[in-house]
């Protein structure tokens, strides 16, 4: 079980990829009656798809809810979703051996494991109780006028259309949100990148970035910080491997004058002329949208022969990762971005 503790919220995910079923228990949420049919579509962005990037494990991902009545929650409930379609034995033959870039030899030095069958509680299947809390969350914060939108901005070498301040609406990243894989741009040329990684039995890994409308006054200084509020929750996210907010480590480049975000008055209202920031100055949202872009590492399992080691023979080895894996995270993953940045938001703003 793994527990998130807010100022308010309190999220227990818990199951692991192959046991029979995962779920979040949630607390300190507000009164609120959410959509479940809208909640669906969000759950079914992380699904798996037949898609050339997606897993072939195909789950149902139906939530069963307990502590709500007709979608009215009144601060605690508990979702659990069935593993429907878990395969231990394509892990038979990796019993003590770790796989290299998994999670799998940190949990035997943590644990002791030598039994890695689809990743445990470190598996990526444990996002969908994340999606769950989180896209109820989407729902209460666009309530109080805050929207929260994320898309692929790059796979491998090939780099989509990025957000600029004021350019795209939340309604029109949406619009643009492309179906066959979820960049603005870009379709063809992503997509060739991804089956000419998973031809070569390999994997590849990408950026998302996320944009957060109708934010103003949240956050606090220091410790209190909006930044690494968010950049804790998006941590969370497995294969996750860099956060930065707004123009980021491109701002190391720059001299002062061109980094600085120039503020102006338009009818009673302080405006921006850039937001190179990200939105957030002093751990405060200063009402510009907050734009953070995410790095995804390529996916660990992939076909080709990999060194490793067995822990029970204590000796080295080489393993070949059958089973059935996603070659790039990224779009799957998108949804997931906006679970942990709607868990910030709400947990501040209530």
């Amino acid at each position: 079980m793994s527990v998130y503790s807010g100022k308010k919220l309190r999220i227990e995910i818990y199951g692991e990829s192959h046991a029979e079923k995962i779920g979040v228990k949630a607390a300190g949420f507000p009164s609120f009656t959410f959509d479940e049919s809208a909640l669906n579509e969000f759950l079914a962005r992380r699904k798996a798809t037949d898609s050339v990037f997606s897993t072939s494990r195909k789950e149902s991902d139906s939530p069963i809810f307990y502590g709500i009545k007709n979608g009215r929650i009144d601060g605690e409930f508990t979702a659990e979703i069935k593993n429907e379609n878990k395969i231990s034995k394509d892990y038979s033959a990796l019993y003590a051996k770790p796989r290299p870039s998994h999670a799998d030899y940190a949990w035997h030095i943590k644990d002791g494991a030598l039994d890695f069958s689809g990743g445990g509680r470190f598996s990526a299947r444990l996002t969908a109780p994340f999606c769950v809390v989180g896209g109820i969350l989407k729902q209460y914060l666009k309530t109080r006028g805050i929207e929260i939108e994320s898309y692929a901005s790059s796979v491998g070498k090939v780099f989509a259309q990025s957000y600029k301040s004021g350019a795209l609406s939340a309604e029109e990243i949406r619009t643009k949100r492309n179906a066959g894989f979820p960049s603005l741009d870009k379709k063809d040329e992503i997509t060739e990148e991804i089956r000419a990684a998973k031809a070569a039995k390999d994997s590849v890994g990408g950026t998302a970035e996320c944009v957060i409308f109708g934010v103003k006054g949240v956050g606090d200084n220091l410790f209190g910080g909006l930044e690494g509020k968010i950049a804790n929750l998006i941590y969370a996210i497995p294969a996750v491997k860099g956060v930065e907010f707004g123009d980021g480590f491109d701002l190391a480049k720059m001299r002062g004058s061109m980094a600085n975000d120039g503020l102006y008055i338009d009818g009673g209202e302080v405006g921006f002329y850039s937001n190179r920031a990200g939105g957030i100055n002093g751990g405060i949202a200063n009402g510009n949208p907050i734009t953070f872009r995410v790095a995804f590492r390529p996916t660990p399992s992939i076909s080709l022969p990999q060194k490793t080691v067995d822990l029970e023979r204590k000796e080295n080895t080489e393993i070949v990762i059958n089973g059935r894996h996603d070659a790039c995270v990224v779009p799957r993953a998108l949804p997931v971005i906006e679970s942990a940045a709607a868990i910030a938001i709400a947990d501040e703003i209530l």
